[in-house]
């Protein structure tokens, strides 16, 4: 199987179309649909359906989109090191959790990357599953999660603490002071399924007898800026860490709403592997991770 078919077919996949594909690089229309044939045919299963609407997946192209896109990062970290080996420089690969990624740790960054200049620093976000899935897997060398993992394999330490609160825009008609139970009759806005705090959030409300389907969801969104965006714009009020908000609660462009009886920390860790063959990305983590709480932005 040729990685350059996997990468056809993911472009196929997104675009929807096979004729915008060839066009776009270059490429015969004919020989890239015989490319997806010998694709199927090494796979033995059907990938592409056509239809009025271009090109749909079938369950297994579906299947094989998932893993073309764990594929080409691969392809990538490997060209990385390899090109690393031939320069003499190294790249230190962080992953974390989305608020961490956007709003913690670009100026922790900042200074490991002045106290280690000679390396190259990247960071990317992913789901608390998947940074730990990643560092076992050694295609990143520190992540961030929420929560604590109990993995034998892995060093998990607090790197830092920070509150969920209630936020709303600062002309929204509310009182400073809520209950649970007052706060059924207000449109909520929160982040989906898949993020950790949403998670925590619901677990702590559950226990104060007030499970979120109780409460008047407007919708679930799938980042921290579209939730602030709705909220800014006054669609409702939502649940959102302090670090997320604490520039526009300073620019007074939002207002933290109080509830009564309800204080929610969550913490995020620090997890990598217990050693490391490279002397040198043991001494970035060791610093990284003494450092993250005193210069988080």
């Amino acid at each position: 199987m040729l990685l350059e078919h996997i990468i056809m077919f993911y472009k196929i996949a997104t675009e929807k179309s096979i004729s915008k594909v060839a066009q776009n690089n270059h490429i015969s229309q004919p020989a890239l649909s015989q490319q997806m044939q010998r694709l199927e045919e090494e796979l033995d299963v059907k990938l592409l359906e056509r239809s009025n609407r271009g090109i749909e997946l079938t369950r297994a192209g579906q299947i094989l989109q998932k893993y073309a896109v764990q594929f080409m990062n691969l392809y990538g970290d490997l060209k990385e090191e390899l090109d690393n080996l031939n320069t003499g420089s190294s790249t230190f690969h962080i992953t974390a959790t989305s608020v961490a990624c956007n709003y913690a740790l670009p100026c922790s960054l900042y200074k490991v990357n002045r106290q280690f200049p000679n390396h190259a620093f990247h960071l990317a976000s992913a789901p608390s599953s998947d940074v730990i899935r990643q560092v076992l897997d050694d295609r990143t060398d520190l992540g961030f999660i929420v929560g604590k993992t109990d993995s034998p394999e892995l060093v998990c330490k607090e790197a830092y603490r920070d509150k969920i609160y209630l936020v709303g825009r600062s002309d929204y008609l509310i009182d400073p002071r809520i209950t649970l139970e007052t706060l059924k009759h207000y449109p909520l806005i929160l982040l989906n399924e898949s993020f950790s705090s949403y998670r925590i959030l619901c677990d702590y409300i559950k226990q104060l007898g007030y499970p979120v389907n109780n409460f008047h969801v407007m919708y679930r969104l799938d980042s921290t800026e579209s939730v602030k965006s709705a909220v800014q714009a006054g669609h409702g009020i939502a649940f959102l860490p302090y670090i997320a908000v604490k520039k526009e609660l300073y620019q007074k462009q939002l207002k933290i709403i109080e509830i009564e009886k309800f204080d929610l920390d969550y913490v995020v860790y620090s997890i990598h592997k217990h050693s490391s063959t490279d002397i040198r990305t043991s001494e970035i983590i060791d610093y990284f991770v003494a450092n993250i709480d005193k210069s988080i932005c």
